[in-house]
Formats: structure tokens, C-alpha cells, sequence
């Protein structure tokens, strides 16, 4: 059977345990190849280089579940036993130059979750031993070649536009950029959940001369929460800071096994009503804080929760000397209000749809915001939409239809099976 090529766009978790998998395949003769297209450099979302986080939080997942969890035998017990000795967590931190040293201070130490910026090595790890260093560079467009597709690039070093043809199928990946919902100012003020991590020195530069003008944070999931905590952490305990999301509140994710198991228990999942799956994965996916994030945000009285939605984010009056101050609308039961701020940050998420924007206009169009409940709805067992007459195109944090952990790291190995077994079969 000819060789199976696979692109995947973003040099992240999903691509590296993509990656991964399809190396322990290749040792059992399956003729599977992966290439991963990357805008600036592996685990670039988790490294604090380049937004999304400063690095040093904690990863909200156990490392046990890694890059092969949970090691189900999709491909025959050997796959799984060569994914766990070569891509696991435990293999990443006997593999580093204090060996098991390593190994023994993470498992004395109470087998923490990892940093971002620790996750951002194991990935990095990953990607060396599955021998599949992404290309670099910003991806602009696929383009349809017959039954396959061409991804084309613009290289980071040299600028070229390149073309890579051949691919049976892509995989986009990542959170997406900002969303930036409510319409805003341009104003070094204002930040999103991408760049705030970026320009933390800017930001204790404003908070400065803030006076009593509050820090309004918007937005209720864990972008949100872990934005509050670092400014609880830095000793921000006398500026007022207001967290500003529809539910005032914040759900807590904590250790649960009936919750955990429902992640890898794919026939408890497809068993519930679609209502029941969608409340679930709200709940405990996309809008949920970790236990260890709320009980720091517990006790600073410092914070206030406000209900609402915002819908606009402006300037508001000059005063004498100075600039126009920033204010935030929003809306909730008792109608319309506004607040004055001193600074705002906008995490009230990402916009996972961002991938149209480089596929085929006529590909776009069967994709249009009218279709997309279907397109979820209806996903394929492998995690790709259904448009029949188009190469495949993976969509896995997309893919809550079909359980609620492909669109996390949950159950990145399980994903991973699911993406490569169209593949596999014809290998």
C-alpha cells in the first residue's frame, strides 16, 4: 500500500503525541508519515516565550496522562507498550541528564503536575526521539491538489513561500488566537489572554499609577482564573480587581474518578443524551478552575465577583493630566452598567474556527458559521468533518461530540488513534 502522509498544523501536545504514535507505527512496519508545521518553535503556547502563559503555572493535567495515555491497544499491545517506553512522562524524566534522579525527586515531591515551561521540554523531547522536527515557519493556505493537499508556508529564516504537497489529510491544532469578543480600544491597556503573559513588565508599569481605578478581568474559565491568581501571587493584595463573567462564580474542577474516567470511557460517553455530553464538557473542559487556582482566589479579599457580559470596551473621560481613562460596558438582569478601570484584560477565550481562514473559498463556504453545529454534531469517528468530497481535515478540539477529551490533553493518546486510523488501515 502506498505511504500515508499526514500534516499537522501546530507544534503543540496534539502533534506531538500524533508524532509519536506514528514513530511507534513505522517500528511495526506501517508506512505512516507525519510532518507538523509550526509558526515559531515546539510547545510555543507553553514555554512563556511566546504568550498564553509566563511558563511557571502549573499544568492543570497529572503528567500520568501524556502523550500516550491512556495506552489503549487500538494498534496491538506492542504500539502501546513502545509509546509508554519511549514518549511517556516517566521516560522523558529518566532520559535527562540527572537520570533517575529525576525521576525520584518528581515521585518524592508528590508527582505534581509539571510547569508549562516543563511541559514545553517534554514536548520538545518528544518530537527529537519521533524524529519529526516541525517545519518553521507561518502557514498561509491549503490548497487542493486532487484528492490531496498542498500546505503552503512562508519560512521563518529565509521568507521563501513554500509549497508541501502530498498530504492525505491535515490536523489543525492549538486554542486559536484571542478571541476578543466584546468590541475594544486600542490601548496598551487593554490585553488579552495571549499577550497579557507577554508584556507582564508593561503591566506592572500600569499598575503603578492606577490608584483606585480597579483591574476588571473578563471572562469565568480558566484563562480567567489563572490571570487573577498571578496578579494574588505578584502581591497585588490592595488594588480592587474585578472578575467580570455572566455566571459570578467560578467552577471547580477537582480530583473526581467518575468525572476522570468519563474522559477514556468512550461507551459511557456516545451512551448519554447530546444535552447531557454538552453540559458536561462545559462544565468540566471549557469553563472549569482547578481547585488549587480557586483556593488561592479564595482568599483574597482584594477581588470581587461581578455578574455580567460585557459588550464594549472604550475610553471614557480625560482627566486634567493623564490619559482618558478606560471603561468597561456590560449587561446582565438588572440592565445595562459601567465601570471604570485601570486596566483590562479580555480572556474570555480563543477562537478555535481560526483554520478557516486558510482553507479553499469554496471549502469555506461548506463551512460557514450556519453549518458548524452539524459539522460538530456529525464528526467523524476520526475526528475529521464530514465533507465528503474534500481530503480530511482533523479537528480534534472541535471533536466534544465524540468525547469530551480529544479538545484537551486528557486523552491526548487516544486522540492520536483516532486521527491515524484511517491511515493505518490503508498503510
Amino acid at each position: 500500500m502506498p505511504q500515508q502522509n499526514v500534516a499537522v498544523i501546530g507544534a503543540g501536545p496534539k502533534a506531538a503525541a500524533i508524532a509519536a504514535k506514528a514513530y511507534c507505527l513505522q517500528q511495526e512496519g506501517k508506512e505512516i508519515s507525519v510532518t507538523v508545521f509550526e509558526r515559531s518553535e515546539v510547545g510555543a503556547n507553553w514555554s512563556g516565550r511566546h504568550g498564553y502563559t509566563d511558563g511557571i503555572q502549573r499544568l492543570c493535567t497529572p503528567a500520568e496522562r501524556d502523550l500516550g495515555f491512556p495506552y489503549l491497544p487500538t494498534f496491538g499491545s506492542d504500539v502501546a507498550a513502545l509509546m509508554q517506553e519511549r514518549f511517556s512522562w516517566n521516560a522523558y524524566l529518566v532520559s535527562q541528564v540527572d537520570a533517575g534522579a529525576r525521576y525520584a525527586d518528581w515521585v518524592n515531591r508528590g508527582r505534581r503536575p509539571p510547569t508549562h515551561a516543563d511541559f514545553s521540554a517534554y514536548l520538545d523531547f518528544a518530537f527529537k526521539r519521533a524524529i519529526t522536527m516541525p517545519a518553521i515557519g507561518r502557514v498561509t493556505k491549503l490548497i487542493r491538489d486532487g484528492a490531496m493537499w498542498k500546505v503552503r508556508q512562508i519560512d521563518a529564516a529565509t521568507k521563501d513561500v513554500l509549497e508541501f504537497p502530498d498530504f492525505h489529510g491535515v490536523v489543525f491544532t492549538g486554542p486559536g488566537p484571542a478571541s476578543r469578543k466584546p468590541p475594544q480600544v486600542k490601548d496598551l491597556r487593554v490585553l488579552s489572554g495571549v499577550d497579557f503573559w507577554s508584556n507582564l513588565a508593561r503591566v506592572r508599569k500600569v499598575i503603578e499609577g492606577l490608584k483606585d481605578n480597579p483591574i476588571i478581568i473578563i471572562g469565568g474559565g480558566g484563562t480567567a482564573a489563572a490571570i487573577t491568581a498571578w496578579f494574588i501571587r505578584q502581591g497585588f493584595h490592595d488594588q480592587p480587581i474585578v472578575l467580570l463573567n455572566n455566571q459570578a462564580m467560578l467552577f471547580t474542577r477537582t480530583t473526581n474518578f467518575f468525572e476522570n474516567s468519563l474522559f477514556d470511557d468512550e461507551e459511557t460517553w456516545l451512551a448519554l443524551k447530546p444535552d447531557d455530553r454538552t453540559d458536561f464538557t462545559r462544565r468540566l473542559n471549557r469553563g472549569v478552575v482547578w481547585e488549587t487556582v480557586t483556593q488561592l482566589l479564595t482568599d483574597a479579599r482584594n477581588l470581587t465577583l461581578v455578574p455580567g457580559t460585557a459588550t464594549q470596551i472604550r475610553h471614557g473621560a480625560t482627566p486634567k493630566r493623564g490619559k482618558a481613562d478606560l471603561e468597561v460596558e456590560y449587561g446582565n438582569q438588572k440592565g445595562t452598567h459601567t465601570m471604570t478601570a485601570g486596566l483590562v484584560v479580555d480572556a474570555t477565550g480563543f477562537d478555535p474556527w481560526a483554520f478557516e481562514a486558510l482553507l479553499p473559498d469554496d471549502m469555506r463556504l461548506e463551512v460557514a458559521p450556519a453549518n458548524t453545529k452539524a459539522l460538530m454534531r456529525d464528526m467523524r469517528s476520526d475526528l475529521s468533518i464530514p465533507l465528503d468530497d474534500w481530503p480530511r481535515i482533523h479537528l480534534p478540539n472541535l471533536a466534544d461530540a465524540l468525547g469530551p477529551g480529544f479538545g484537551s490533553l486528557m486523552v491526548l493518546g487516544a486522540m492520536a488513534d483516532r486521527i491515524l486510523q484511517p491511515y493505518y488501515d490503508l498503510a
